[in-house]
């Protein structure tokens, strides 16, 4: 399955920082090598920068799975005696858990920004001889990523330390609008840095490094939320033409394009015993589509499956081609019922239990509602359905999920730019949204009129269970939000005993995360916890 480098499972075997004392961001460990006398070769530039690469995969408290659940498609989940941990993003009420959000702070993100700080701050140190372009190279790579990290950050907690260096002190949190400009900036030299290398003439070697189709698909997104969330005209050091024309050069230059078929972009296609179309094969993971993705092999494994499979079996292999999981992020119906019956993503985004005659009651589950995502489902061994599939391809467990976790795919794009070209370019906003629906319901019979509603709509269907949606609502305004975000009354079954579903969005928490009580601590009352919490 994996033939090509994976930068994802290459594990970085030197990595020394400086230290900072007393300080929230202090996160790497110390050693007796210094930056001084440990970068000298391009080795040691390149295995800093896979070290940053490294950060990349996440697992509990992921904003992945943060995402998907603070969005309508899911609602927490987990299994019906587990603690109420998920709900914490769906129901926006702590439960006790005061450091429910650690994972993503200091112990993952800060860490990785650190990282790069690193890489940035020594190149100068490289003793580059006939390879100097590496080191241009490398400082885009580790800028795209440091921006990348910061966004993260940014649009979750909302109120962050913008830390510059990798000798960082203790700083106050940082006005968001310097945030976004030095995510802007990093992205800017990403855009223009990295090489504009189509993708049919890319190495498959060098599948999972960021390019510059990646640089220009965050950049948008970054422009997309900065806009609507902060109801501003234009992003700091960036504006809507220059987004569109980033967008537009994408679309006509990086050779990326939309596969032929919606649900080839997922592993379960490539069970026709499952689906039985023999015309559905599977694209794989290195296909044109993929603008930027998390790799994954079973040395670094997807630990998300575990979480996000369906709650547990009471036969080995009873819902095959799926194994079993802990249940969490259950699909809501109102997701499920949102699409047209015609529309192909339906079926290869969401298991319907009872339709797909898969025996799974929820004796087990919390807020069981008969529908579970299939995106990132792991699989049985086809040649033994009481066995995951990465048994078979040399994980030693269920737990060493080797899919790749996709975060711009070609299709995003294509709508990013239909819905900035709305007003421009109304043609081409038609044009673009026409490409994907098309290819969603395999026919020309569907098309609708290209408009703000039409495109986010659009974006729903696209692009469910891929921790896209949340963000995508917060960016129509916080009252709007919460109309789509609120839950009265709704039947969920947890240990099999119907129960009701209520959610109400607070307007107050703007839909930020709570900043871990231990980093608001260890600040020594420089951090301050988001409103509302």
């Amino acid at each position: 399955m994996k033939k090509y480098i994976n930068i994802g499972m290459i594990l970085c075997t030197v990595f020394h920082l400086s230290s900072c004392s007393n300080s929230f961001l202090d996160s790497e460990p110390m050693t007796q090598t210094t930056n001084a006398n440990y970068y000298k070769t391009v080795q040691d530039a390149w295995e800093t920068l896979v070290g940053c690469y490294n950060q990349l995969p996440g697992g509990y408290g992921d904003f992945f799975l943060i995402a998907n659940i603070a969005s309508d498609e899911c609602y927490g989940g987990g299994g019906y005696t587990d603690a109420f941990g998920n709900q914490i993003w769906d129901e926006w009420t702590d439960y006790n858990d005061l450091e429910i959000n650690r994972y993503t702070w200091s112990g993952r993100f800060y860490k990785a920004i650190r990282r790069c700080h690193v890489l940035c701050e020594n190149l100068e140190l490289i003793d580059w001889g006939d390879q100097a372009e590496l080191k241009v190279r490398y400082e885009a790579e580790a800028r795209m990523l440091r921006a990348y990290f910061y966004f993260e950050m940014q649009r979750n907690f909302g109120h962050i330390p913008l830390v510059t260096s990798s000798n960082a002190t203790l700083i106050p949190q940082t006005d968001p609008d310097e945030v976004y400009a030095y995510i802007i900036e990093d992205l800017k030299y990403a855009i223009q840095h990295l090489p504009a290398v189509k993708f049919q003439d890319a190495s498959t070697d060098e599948y999972g490094r960021v390019t510059k189709w990646a640089a220009i698909g965050l950049i948008a997104r970054v422009y997309l939320f900065y806009t609507g969330y902060y109801g501003k005209a234009d992003a700091p050091g960036l504006t809507k033409q220059e987004t569109i024309s980033y967008l537009e050069d994408c679309i006509n230059n990086s050779g990326h394009a939309l596969v032929s078929r919606y649900a080839s972009l997922w592993p379960w296609s490539m069970r026709t015993d499952y689906h039985k179309d023999p015309t559905l094969t599977y694209a794989g993971e290195y296909n044109p589509e993929i603008v930027f993705a998390i790799k994954h092999s079973t040395l670094r494994a997807n630990q998300m499956h575990r979480y996000i499979g369906m709650r547990g079996n009471e036969n080995a292999g009873d819902y095959d081609p799926f194994y079993p999981g802990w249940g969490m992020a259950t699909i809501t119906p109102k997701c499920f019922n949102s699409f047209a019956p015609a529309d192909t993503r339906r079926f290869a985004s969401i298991i319907d239990l009872k339709a797909e005659n898969i025996p799974n009651t929820g004796n087990d589950q919390r807020e069981f509602t008969g529908y579970a995502q299939k995106k990132y489902q792991t699989l049985t061994d086809p040649n033994n359905k009481t066995s995951s599939y990465p048994q078979s391809i040399g994980g030693n467990s269920w737990t060493n999920e080797s899919q790749d976790q996709y975060l711009i795919r070609y299709s995003d794009i294509l709508l990013m730019a239909a819905e900035l070209e709305l007003e421009t370019n109304p043609a081409n906003s038609q044009k673009h949204l026409d490409r994907v629906r098309d290819r969603a319901f395999e026919d020309t019979n569907h098309r609708v009129p290209a408009t703000k509603a039409s495109v986010f709509d659009e974006r729903g269907f696209e692009f469910v269970f891929e921790g896209i949606r949340y963000y995508d609502i917060l960016r129509q305004g916080l009252t709007r939000a919460k109309e789509i975000l609120d839950v009265h009354n709704e039947i969920v079954w947890n240990g099999k005993q119907e129960a009701v579903k209520n959610i109400n969005f607070p307007l107050d928490k703007a839909g930020l995360l709570r900043i871990p009580e231990s980093q608001i601590l260890i600040s020594e009352g420089l951090l301050i916890q988001n409103t509302g919490w």
